[in-house]
């Protein structure tokens, strides 16, 4: 009995297709796909979660990012591109984004990528919820001459470390402020604002009972035309201890923290 040449295949396990398919060649098999490298698409690589701490990146000006050691990113004043000129990250992703005020250049949220949530000024005063992470904005006073507009401070803590980022102060603050801000571990300075003096500064951070002065806001080559002071007019007059670190990075434990105020210089970006 002569048998159909497609039930013969099925019975020897064959595919006909397989069957009809030229002899295999020495041609080296194609290349294995590779992970996409970040740089390669001209993306900053972002800032890595680190266990048991707080990863913080200073990208410039007011721009502060805080990556949690569970992996939760908070985007604080992210700036515009029409006042300074530092480098933005690109495609830098964050859960959720403060603006402490509206100014072009610490109000840019719409630049960071990810769908963050965003918390505005004034819209964020008194206790919000951002991934499960609480945090407080606190309305601080205008400036007297009227030139400032409304200022919202935050705090919010990440693995134990409570964080403090004062905006765009503009006057010492009022016991009201002392009360609803409590006590901070890490304090982020805007030292080149030039309505308060590098007294006023110190005793903001006495204040807020803070052990780690982190300097931010001050003028360098990139800051535009906004009027800053520079960090060398802080730290000539501040009565703290100086640390300067060589990056533009710093990971902060909780049982690492300072004992005594301290400043921490990050490498301007």
């Amino acid at each position: 009995m002569r048998l159909h040449p497609i039930l013969l295949f099925l019975l020897l396990g064959l595919n006909p297709a397989a069957a009809q398919s030229p002899p295999a060649t020495n041609a080296p098999a194609p290349p294995r796909a590779l992970p996409v490298n970040p740089a390669d698409l001209n993306a900053a690589p972002a800032p890595m979660a680190v266990a048991g701490g707080v990863n913080i990146h200073w990208y410039g000006h007011g721009f502060v990012y805080l990556t949690s050691s569970v992996g939760i990113r908070a985007a604080i004043d992210p700036f515009g591109t029409q006042t300074v000129h530092y480098k933005f990250p690109e495609h830098l992703a964050a859960d959720f984004v403060l603006v402490s005020h509206e100014a072009e250049d610490h109000c840019a949220a719409d630049r960071i990528f990810g769908n963050p949530l965003i918390f505005r000024s004034v819209m964020a005063i008194g206790l919000n919820r951002a991934n499960g992470i609480p945090f407080y904005g606190v309305p601080l006073q205008k400036d007297p001459s009227g030139r400032g507009g409304a200022n919202t401070a935050f705090t919010l803590t990440f693995d134990g470390v409570k964080f403090c980022y004062l905006g765009q102060i503009s006057m010492p603050l009022l016991a009201q402020e002392r009360e609803e801000l409590g006590h901070a571990d890490v304090v982020f300075l805007p030292v080149g604002l030039q309505t308060l003096s590098v007294n006023d500064f110190n005793q903001v951070v006495k204040d807020l009972g803070a052990t780690m002065i982190i300097p931010v806001n001050y003028k360098t080559d990139l800051s535009g035309i906004v009027p800053l002071r520079t960090l060398d007019e802080y730290l000539s007059a501040t009565k703290f201890p100086v640390r300067k670190v060589n990056s533009d990075e710093i990971v902060v434990h909780r049982d690492m923290l300072p004992t005594e105020p301290t400043v921490y210089v990050l490498k301007s970006p």
